[in-house]
Formats: C-alpha cells, structure tokens, sequence
C-alpha cells in the first residue's frame, strides 16, 4: 500500500504534463523484449524450427540447449528500472499495453522507434544462417505483435551482419513495410567501414533508411571486447569504455569511404555517448590534411561527413558539473541538426524525459526532441 500512495501521484503529475507540454516527442530507442525465446517458435521456417524446439524445450540439457550469445559482463544489481518488473520478473517491455502506459501514455511521446533488446548480440553466432533465421523470425514477431498494438510503434529491423547477403535479403524483404523506419546491424570484430559490410549498407539506401548501432554485442559469442586496447575486468569499465567503440567505427565509415560510397546513407550510434564527436571531428580533420593521399576517396574534411551522415542519440544524456559544459558540447557537435531524443526504456539508464528537456538548450529542443527524428524516419 505504501508503494502505491508514492508513486501514483508521481504518474499523475506526468500523466497532466504530457497533457501540458508544446513540444512532441519522438524516442528512438526503445527496447521491446521477448518474454521467452518460444515466442519466436512459429515465426521460424521448418528448418531452424526443427533444428531449434529441442534446444528450447524445458528438458533440454546444458550441453544441448540454445541460448543466444550474451556478454560477458553484467549489471551488478539489475539492468532494468525497478518500477519496470513484476513480482514474477516479467518485465512491461514484453508487453505492449504495459509499454504504452509506462512510456508513451505517461510521458506524450508520438512516436517510438522498437529495437528490441534481445538481438543485440546476434553478431555474436557462430551459425550465420542461423543467425539471419532467427533475425528474420524476430522480425516478423514484432511486426505482428507489436506494430499492431499500436500506430505509435515504429520498428527497426535486425539483420545478422555475419553474412551479408543475407542481411541484405532482410532488407530487401521488408524495407517497403511502411512502419519498418531503421535498419539495426549489432557490430562484430569488424569495423564498420570494412566492405564486409557494404552489401547491407546498399540495401538500406535503396530503400531509405538509416542504419543504426546499438551498444551490447562486445564480449558476446565469437566478439571480442571491441574496447580499445584489451577486455576490462569491471562492467563499469566496459559501461565507460563504450565510447571507443564509436570513435572507431566512425573513423572507418569515414576513412574507408562508406559515405562517399553511399552518399544518402544515414548512420545513428546509440548509448555509445557523444561528448567525443567534437574532439573526434578536430582531430580528423587535422591528420585528414596531411594524410589524406592516403584515402583519397574522402574528398572533404572527415566533420563533414559525420554531421551529415552519422547522428547520436541522447541517452545517456551526459551530466557535466555545470550546464554550460553540456551546451557548449551541444553547440560544437551541431546538435540541433545531429542528435535524437531516445530514453532507452526500460533500462536501468532510463532517461527520463521532463529531465532531459530542461536540461537541453531551448533553442535545441524541437531539433533534437522531433525534427531530426521525422527527417530521418520520414515520420
């Protein structure tokens, strides 16, 4: 009885400000979840079905049973929001009228984009048919449980980058889905400029939509840790130590051309951060001037293919001393025009999001809170 006279005034308060607020909401990462792997079971073709159902059963053994890769690093309490879980550990992000009520009722969001948490470490499989199968089965799972529940729910969906023919095949499949907004490739030991992946990128042109790279696959299965310089001991190591990862591939998209490649393709890096863009923009730019005989296919100085090619989520929004820290990265990053509101719900992160509008800029807000987002979903 207490729990409940703390917290429903609280969702009442946020319940008349999502009535109040000016400005709409588009989050664009939202983790929908899986209550079970056999949600899956009848949206698998006869042959992984046949091949996976015993694995999945209750009676399979250690040594015989399937679970899809996970790091190998872990939260020290929970890596969800306590007020996200039941009693019984289902969690509201396996639900979508839970979801709805939690995240999009309570707070006036118009829109979410879906990237479900469970395949973040496909990339991780050492089966690459496998691996496509089960992506093409988790697609078609949120299509139809999800993307029916509701018009607000947008999706994007995951291709197994370990081959990419048949990633592009996924995307080929689905591309023209009118609610299908983004295209999610979980990274592996290869950096994202490599042409291993340029099958994937061509198919998400064609059909017009971003690609996007979400923290989660370093350490599981087959990848490495993907941190620079070796594996850390701590997953608040690792938790920090993400940024690496996005400077990296960043500076393969750049220096390996993809962009010049693709000239409409759009790139988002979620959860990596994003207070490294601007040093990482200054310090390309100045070695792009002596070395650029090297890669002569980046014709124009590297920040300018990151601000019109790649754009960063919010979240974790970064929590300097003073506020003027954060606008003035804000303001060298361009992120009006290069940055999408995401809360990350339902995770233990969870960026709330009358938090994070007052804390970024006004004259920011209808950039990074809708516009961008609708330019680059066609929302």
């Amino acid at each position: 009885m207490a729990t409940e006279t703390t917290v429903e005034p609280v969702v009442g308060r946020e319940r008349r400000w999502a009535r109040k607020k000016a400005l709409s909401l588009i989050d664009c990462d939202v983790h929908h979840i899986m209550r079970s792997f056999q949600d899956l079971v009848p949206y698998l073709d006869d042959t992984h079905r046949r091949r996976l159902q015993p694995a999945i059963s209750p009676q399979a053994g250690e040594r015989t049973s399937f679970r899809l890769p996970r790091r190998a690093y872990f939260h020290p309490y929970s890596s969800n929001r306590g007020d996200t879980m039941e009693t019984d550990g289902t969690n509201h992000a396996s639900d979508p009228a839970r979801l709805k009520a939690d995240l999009l009722d309570r707070y006036g969001i118009d829109y979410v984009v879906l990237l479900g948490n469970d395949l973040t470490t496909l990339s991780g499989m050492p089966d690459p048919a496998l691996a496509a199968g089960i992506a093409r089965a988790y697609n078609d799972w949120s299509i139809d449980v999800w993307l029916r529940a509701d018009s607000r729910f947008k999706l994007s969906i995951w291709v197994a980058p370990q081959d990419p023919a048949l990633a592009a095949q996924e995307i080929e499949r689905l591309g023209d889905h009118p609610d299908v907004v983004q295209v999610a490739v979980p990274q592996m030991d290869i950096l994202l400029g490599k042409r291993h992946y340029w099958p994937i990128y061509e198919a998400a042109q064609k059909h017009g939509l971003p690609v996007a790279f979400h923290v989660g696959p370093e350490s599981a299965g087959l990848n490495g840790p993907q941190v620079a310089v070796g594996a850390p001991t701590h997953y608040i190591e690792l938790q920090t130590g993400v940024v690496s990862i996005g400077i990296n591939n960043v500076t393969s998209l750049v220096c390996e051309g993809v962009f010049e490649k693709f000239p409409d393709l759009k790139t988002i890096f979620l959860e990596f951060g994003f207070t490294w863009v601007p040093g990482l923009m200054w310090r390309l730019d100045r070695e792009w001037k002596s070395l650029r005989a090297e890669v002569p296919w980046v014709k124009r100085p590297p920040s300018e293919y990151i601000l019109k090619h790649v754009r960063v989520g919010s979240q974790p929004l970064e929590e300097p001393p003073h506020p003027e820290y954060l606008h003035q990265t804000l303001e060298m990053m361009s992120a009006g025009e290069t940055m999408l509101f995401a809360t990350d719900y339902p995770h233990w992160d969870f960026d709330d999001p009358k938090h994070i509008i007052r804390r970024i800029p006004e004259h920011m807000r209808q950039g990074i809170l809708v516009d961008n987002a609708r330019k680059m979903y066609g929302l």
